[in-house]
């Protein structure tokens, strides 16, 4: 009997003691895995913090974008501000020419020649796209267009009963140094020739010839048709 209580006292304790470390290693698992639970919890703190300056940088990035573009557009309306500045006295200066050929032109059918009060001399580094709107923008046009060897602009400024033959096919002649007109005639209310006075690199004596300009389609046009 005592061997038996001997044997049965040490299964208790052995017993005892297996629940012991049971727990302890039971209590073990759960503290590594509450660790791993942190530790996860955190990455996912860590990474919702790092989305959140994410999406802060892409706004910021975005809206320097946009602060850039619409300074490159400023700057842009800025320049084309300049150009318009820089090129208002001529347009004043060829709307007052045109209002006094239509002034000095008086009643349609009244053919009348002048000359104008002060010839101003044009030289090829003020040159310009002024349009076809007037004789004397059309003139200053096809002389830009020369300088520029813009051969489509070259040939709109010429009218199209023009034959093509005298039509000027390559840049602005050699030595072009500026024009001027010295002498109008108004034909009709469609119709006026100038007398052009070219200067020219050298000192040689400016060369003078007489272009006729006829209105087409609301369009000044050197006509250089065969009368």
């Amino acid at each position: 009997m005592k061997t038996m209580h001997k044997i049965l006292c040490a299964l208790l304790i052995a017993g005892g003691v297996a629940g012991v470390f049971l727990q302890h290693d039971t209590l073990a698992k759960a503290r590594r895995a509450n660790g791993e639970l942190r530790v996860v919890n955190q990455e996912a703190q860590q990474l919702a913090r790092e989305n959140a300056e994410t999406e802060r940088l892409r706004a910021e990035f975005q809206e320097i974008e946009k602060l850039r573009n619409e300074t490159r557009e400023i700057h842009k309306l800025r320049n084309e501000v300049r150009r318009l500045r820089e090129q208002k006295p001529e347009w004043d200066k060829l709307r007052a020419e045109n209002q006094r050929l239509r002034t000095r032109a008086g009643p349609v059918g009244r053919p009348g020649s002048s000359a104008p009060e002060s010839a101003s001399l044009i030289t090829k580094e003020f040159l310009f796209d002024a349009g076809l709107g007037s004789p004397d923008a059309t003139l200053r046009t096809f002389f830009w267009a020369m300088r520029e060897g813009n051969l489509e602009k070259m040939r709109n400024c010429f009218s199209p009963d023009t034959p093509g033959e005298l039509i000027p096919g390559g840049p602005m002649m050699p030595g072009f140094k500026s024009f001027r007109v010295v002498a109008k005639q108004l034909v009709s209310a469609d119709l006026v020739k100038l007398g052009i006075q070219i200067s020219a690199d050298g000192g040689n004596s400016p060369s003078e010839l007489t272009l006729p300009l006829k209105r087409v389609g609301g369009e000044w046009k050197v006509d250089l048709a065969p009368q």
